[in-house]
């Protein structure tokens, strides 16, 4: 029995579940282990399994959206231990705590659970004489060798059964006496052939495996053709209704689109990862990029990578790029020490390329000066000294305007919840005045205000935001990509 006691969240009560194959986790009605649908949307669907495999549990993501901690650590796929707390959907998702209840440890043998075996009913076999010993174990072990190749073969012939079969029939010579050669040699041969007579099966079962995951691969890329449709209907659409229904149907969408891909991962996990991986380079860029900013979406609205992309080339076109590059590399590590000492990535460093290419004198009309662009009175809240009879400008000292910069986004994250990382980098742009406007309009609509709805892409795609704001956050990640891959970029 393995019991999941909830933590945080709303599964209610504690979980005791007897020994399975699969147990799965999610919002979906077909979940031995569901959460509250309403309540815990930042639990996918069909968001993970908790699977007994080699002798122990493992916990697999099977294509969540917003990933699976376990002990606070991101996994795709992770052994248990009684006493692991897991968490479904990032921070503020709901935790449970394995446990493996003390009865059912010493099941767990020679890799498998008795309390898992199935009887099968098996048609006897044939009746032959019974070689030595070693002869026999000889004559098992060719069979794995011979199935072990064809299975990697794909279930077609691996040419190497002849080669095996003969250096099996040296191995018996070595340990049978001379009379008894050729009556072993022959019941060896038999024990093989036997086993080779099941392969016919076995390539049907490659066979059909195949075609289930074709079918899966067709299903998910007619989703995701429906998908690329309604994203091109929403950038041109501006009525907030029209656009919140095609919001929901989007919603409804890449929910059956990650269902597909934890189908996929049942059947093979190399080719629910190659999915999951698909796209050109500067996709994978961007899933890397939004995993740090825990912002992963399933998919990215095409004109934010469009934006994306232009503004990656307008920095490589630019010749001031370089000395921006230089910039970053000698302010760096003091960026990267303040920004980890509150938890927050690295890449929100980038910020400072976008507001001032990392000049600690640059000075804006609108009066904001340094490498974060503080305003006086912003500055002033954080305990920097600006006094311009005396000469005074703490905003140019890279230490003080870095410290505040990272306490300055820290606020905005406690504001607006600490899985909001895409929301604080348009906030610093926005300022937390305006954000809060927007947040306050969408609480007044219909359905109230849930979490799912403070989302950066819910806002994006609804067009909630000032452009001046969708533009920025891609400049952002633009000069990420950059300064995170120098050489391809011509900067080194």
């Amino acid at each position: 029995m393995i019991r999941l006691t909830h933590l945080t969240g709303s599964l209610q009560g504690t979980a005791s579940i007897s020994p399975k194959a699969v147990i799965r986790i999610g919002r979906g009605p077909d979940c031995d282990v569901r959460f509250d649908a309403q309540r815990e949307t930042r639990v996918s669907t069909h968001h993970a399994e908790i699977r007994f495999e080699n002798g122990q549990y493992v916990v697999v993501d099977v294509g969540s959206t917003n990933g699976t901690f376990v002990n606070g650590k991101l996994v795709r796929t992770h052994a248990l231990r009684s006493g692991d707390k897991i968490v479904f959907g990032a921070q503020g998702g709901p935790e449970v705590r394995f446990e493996i209840e003390e009865g059912f440890r010493n099941l767990h043998t020679n890799g498998i659970s008795e309390a898992l075996q199935m009887p099968v009913a098996r048609r006897p076999p044939p009746a032959i004489p019974t070689p030595s010993h070693d002869a026999t174990m000889l004559a098992r072990e060719a069979q794995v060798r011979i199935s072990q190749a064809r299975a990697r073969s794909g279930g077609q012939p691996s040419g190497q059964t002849m080669f095996i079969m003969a250096d099996t029939m040296k191995k018996v010579e070595a340990v049978t006496h001379r009379k008894d050669r050729k009556r072993t040699a022959g019941i060896v041969l038999t024990i093989v052939s036997l086993s080779l007579v099941g392969f016919g099966a076995l390539g049907f079962v490659i066979w059909q495996q195949k075609k289930q995951i074709e079918e899966i691969l067709h299903k998910k890329d007619g989703l995701d053709k429906q998908i690329g449709r309604l994203q091109l209907a929403m950038q041109i659409e501006t009525d907030p209704d029209k656009l919140a229904s095609l919001e929901d149907q989007l919603t409804a969408l890449t929910g059956k689109a990650q269902d597909a891909i934890g189908e996929l991962a049942k059947k093979d996990k190399s080719e629910a990862e190659k999915v999951e991986e698909s796209g050109d380079e500067l996709d994978r860029e961007i899933r890397r990029i939004l995993a740090k900013f825990n912002a992963q979406t399933y998919a990215v609205p095409p004109i934010f990578k469009d934006r994306l992309k232009h503004y990656i080339d307008r920095n490589v076109r630019q010749g001031g790029t370089r000395a921006i590059y230089r910039r970053k590399q000698q302010y760096w590590p003091l960026i990267v020490k303040e920004f980890s000492a509150l938890g927050l990535p690295e890449e929100m460093g980038y910020v400072a390329w976008q507001e001032s290419g990392f000049d600690p004198l640059a000075e804006s009309g609108a009066k904001a000066r340094g490498m974060w662009q503080f305003m006086d009175f912003r500055a002033r809240e954080f305990g920097m000294r600006v006094d311009t009879k005396r000469r005074i400008d703490d905003r140019t000292d890279v230490l003080k305007s870095t410290h505040a910069a990272a306490r300055y986004l820290a606020n905005l994250l406690a504001e607006f919840g600490e899985d909001s990382f895409m929301l604080a980098i348009a906030s610093y742009n926005k300022g937390e005045n305006g954000m809060r406007r927007v947040l306050h309009d969408i609480a007044q609509q219909p359905g109230g205000f849930r979490k799912d709805k403070r989302d950066f892409w819910h806002l994006y795609r609804l067009k909630k935001l000032p452009e001046e704001t969708l533009e920025y956050v891609p400049q952002i990640l633009a000069a990420a990509i950059i300064g995170n891959n120098p050489k391809k970029y011509g900067l080194e």
